[in-house]
């Protein structure tokens, strides 16, 4: 697996995480459509240092020896939210995407 691929999963793995967890703390099934977005800017201001923890524990946990270092996951996180629109927009969709499978 590349390693743009194993970031994108653990990055789409961390959000799925937080959103059930979103979804149990309030007790809910789905958040409807017309909150994504300011749930998502909410979340996404309030967790975007801790899924760099994230990211950098577990690339070091799944790939050992192999792990890159440091300052090149820094280089790689610095360029993934450089764009905090673009970063929240993908979240929206995929929360969205995530939403209907769950239903269907």
């Amino acid at each position: 697996m590349s390693t743009n691929k194993l970031i994108q999963d653990l990055i789409l793995f961390y959000v799925k995480e937080n959103y059930n967890k979103y979804l149990e703390d309030h007790k809910i099934k789905e958040i409807p459509e017309k909150d994504i977005a300011d749930i998502i800017s909410q979340l996404y201001v309030t967790k975007k240092e801790h899924i760099q923890t994230f990211l950098k524990d577990s690339l070091k946990q799944l790939m050992k020896d192999e792990y890159f270092g440091d300052q090149t996951l820094s280089n790689i996180c610095r360029e993934i939210f450089s764009d905090d629109e673009l970063c929240k927009n993908r979240l929206i969709m995929e929360i969205k995407n995530y939403q209907k499978t769950m239903i269907e």
